[in-house]
C-alpha cells in the first residue's frame, strides 16, 4: 500500500514538472462571449446550451422538482421515509415552507441559469454569419425555452424579475414584474417564435425533439388557460389540433416508453441520452423506482389516487402496487414498505432492467421526459371549450382522449362535465406533475387538499399510508405560492420582495 502511494507521488511530481513549461507559456487563445458567436456552428452549440438548461448536469437536483406538481397534491407522498433524506423535500410535500427551503432555491437559480443561457443567444446570433433562415430558428428556439422557463417561473413564485438581457447580477434590475407582465412576455416570446420555427413533420432528422411551432402555440394554448383567457386558450388549441400534426398514440402504455421518443403524441419533452462519461440522462426513473430496486424512492402514488382511478385502464400503466406482476424480470415488485410511504411507485418513469444504463443503473437513464403531450392538449381544450359555452366540443376533445383507453364516450352537461373533464385530467395526466397546479389554477386545491388530510387521518383504511398526515400544514391563503428563495432577496437588497404570508 505503501510503495502504491509513493508511487502516485512521483508520477505527480513528473507530471507537474513535465507541464511546468507549459503552464508558463502565454495563452495564445482565449475563448469569450465577443468571440464565440461567430459561426452557425457556436450559435447551434449555445441553442444546445439552452436545451441542457431543462436537466442540467447537477443532475438529480434540477429534474427532482419535477415531482413537486405531484407531491404537493393529493396524488402522491414525498416516499422515502427517511426523515433525513432530501428533508427539505418532504417539508415541501407537507407545506412545512420557508424562504430557505433548498428546493425553492434550486428551482429559481437553474431556471434563471436557463433565461440567461437563452438570452445569450437572442442577443448575439443576429451578428453571427449563417442564413437568414437559420438564424431566426436559433433566435426562436430560445424565445421558446425562454418562455418555457418563465412559465416555470411563474407558476412557481408569481411575479417575478423579467431579465431579458444576458446580463450580471451587478447590472440586472432585480425588481419583481407583476404576473401579468411575466404571463404577457411569455405569450410574446412564444407569439415570436412561433413564427419561425419548423413544424414536427418538417423537421430533418436531426432536429428532431427541438421546438416546432406546434410546441410554442400549444404552450400559448397552456398560457392562456392559466390566466383563465379561455377563448385565447380555445383558438390556440384549435389551431395546434388542426394542424394534423400530432395523435394520441394507439396504446397509453406506450405513452412514457423508452422506446417512443418524440412520438405522435409528444409536442414537447426534454431530450435524454445516457452517456457515463459525461454525466447525462434523466434522473426520474432512479429518483422514483423502489429503494429495493436500486432507486430512491420519492414520489410514490398515494391511496387516494389509486382508489380514485379504481378500475381504470390507466390504473395499471401508472402505479406499481406492492406484490404486484410487472413482467418476468420482476413477477412480484417489492416497493420496500418499510421505505415507502405508499406501498406504490410511478409505473410512468418505470424502466425495466432491460432499458437501464449497463454501467450506471443507479445514476441517470435514456428516458425522455415529457412537458406537454397532445392528450393534455386535448383536455386543455376540452376545459377552455366548456368554459365559453361550447359544451360539443369539450365532449368532443374530452372523449378523444377516453376512447383512447376504450372508455365510453362521456355525454354530461353542465357542472357535470366541467367536473369530469377536471376528473379526465386527473386520471391521463396522473404522476406526470401537473395536479398540484391544476387544482390551484381552477380555485380547488383547498377543498382538494382538505379531503386528502380527511381521507388519510380519518376514512382510509389502506395498509400502507393510512394515517399519513403529510400535507397538515396547508395554509390557503400562503400555499398558492411558494416563497421567494431568502438568498434572492438578499442578493438584490431588498429590491425582490417575498410572497404573503413567508
Amino acid at each position: 500500500m505503501k510503495n502504491i502511494k509513493y508511487q502516485l507521488i512521483i508520477i505527480c511530481a513528473v507530471f507537474i514538472t513535465s507541464c511546468s513549461d507549459y503552464i508558463d507559456t502565454s495563452i495564445t487563445g482565449n475563448q469569450t462571449l465577443e468571440n464565440f458567436f461567430k459561426t452557425e456552428e457556436e450559435v447551434n452549440r449555445a441553442v444546445m446550451g439552452c436545451y441542457a438548461a431543462l436537466s442540467p448536469n447537477d443532475w438529480w437536483q434540477v429534474d427532482m422538482f419535477w415531482l413537486v406538481g405531484d407531491v404537493c397534491s393529493d396524488d402522491a407522498f414525498k416516499g422515502n421515509t427517511n426523515p433525513g433524506d432530501q428533508r427539505d423535500f418532504g417539508n415541501l410535500a407537507d407545506f412545512n415552507i420557508n424562504p430557505t427551503n433548498q428546493w425553492i432555491d434550486i428551482k429559481w437559480r437553474y431556471t434563471y441559469q436557463g433565461i440567461f443561457r437563452c438570452n445569450l443567444v437572442i442577443k448575439n446570433a443576429p451578428t453571427a454569419i449563417m442564413n437568414d433562415d437559420t438564424r431566426n430558428r436559433f433566435i426562436a428556439e430560445a424565445k421558446f425555452l425562454r418562455a418555457v422557463h418563465y412559465f416555470e417561473l411563474v407558476k412557481n413564485y408569481g411575479g417575478v424579475p423579467l431579465v431579458l438581457e444576458p446580463i450580471t447580477i451587478n447590472e440586472a434590475n432585480l425588481s419583481r414584474s407583476s404576473e401579468s407582465q411575466v404571463w404577457a412576455q411569455i405569450e410574446k416570446d412564444l407569439l415570436e417564435a412561433s413564427e419561425f420555427l419548423p413544424q414536427k413533420n418538417q423537421q430533418t432528422a436531426a432536429q428532431i425533439g427541438r421546438a416546432t411551432k406546434g410546441a410554442a402555440i400549444a404552450y400559448l394554448a397552456k398560457a392562456n388557460l392559466y390566466q383563465n383567457k379561455f377563448q385565447e386558450a380555445k383558438t390556440n388549441a384549435e389551431i395546434v389540433i388542426n394542424s394534423g400534426e400530432y395523435s394520441l398514440n394507439a396504446n397509453f402504455q406506450n405513452v412514457w416508453s423508452i422506446n417512443n421518443k418524440n412520438s405522435s403524441e409528444s409536442i414537447f419533452e426534454i431530450q435524454h441520452s445516457y452517456n457515463d462519461v459525461f454525466d447525462t440522462g434523466n434522473a426520474l426513473p432512479v429518483v422514483t423506482r423502489s429503494r429495493a430496486d436500486g432507486g430512491w424512492g420519492f414520489g410514490t402514488p398515494s391511496s387516494h389516487l389509486d382508489n380514485f382511478m379504481g378500475n381504470d385502464p390507466r390504473r395499471i400503466h401508472t402505479i406499481i402496487r406492492q406484490g404486484q406482476f410487472v413482467n418476468q424480470n420482476f413477477p412480484s415488485y417489492n416497493t420496500s414498505p418499510s421505505e415507502n410511504m405508499t406501498g406504490r411507485i410511478n409505473r410512468k418513469y418505470f424502466l425495466d432492467i432491460n432499458d437501464r444504463p449497463a454501467n450506471a443503473p443507479e445514476k441517470r437513464s435514456a428516458l425522455n421526459h415529457i412537458l406537454l403531450r397532445y392528450a393534455d392538449l386535448l383536455l386543455m381544450h376540452a376545459e377552455a371549450s366548456f368554459q365559453v359555452g361550447d359544451e360539443s366540443s369539450a365532449r368532443n376533445s374530452m372523449n378523444l382522449v377516453r376512447a383512447r383507453v376504450n372508455l365510453p364516450a362521456n355525454n354530461s352537461n353542465g357542472q357535470t362535465l366541467l367536473s369530469a373533464i377536471y376528473n379526465e385530467r386527473r386520471l391521463e395526466l396522473a404522476m406526470e406533475g401537473h395536479r398540484y397546479y391544476d387544482l390551484k389554477r381552477t380555485g380547488r386545491l383547498a377543498q382538494a387538499m382538505s379531503d386528502f388530510l380527511n381521507y388519510n387521518m380519518n376514512t382510509s383504511t389502506d395498509t400502507f399510508d393510512a394515517g399519513n398526515d403529510e400535507g397538515k400544514f396547508f395554509n390557503p391563503s400562503v400555499h398558492i405560492l411558494f416563497p421567494i428563495p431568502q438568498t434572492e432577496i438578499d442578493l438584490s437588497g431588498g429590491k425582490i420582495t417575498q410572497n404573503p404570508g413567508y
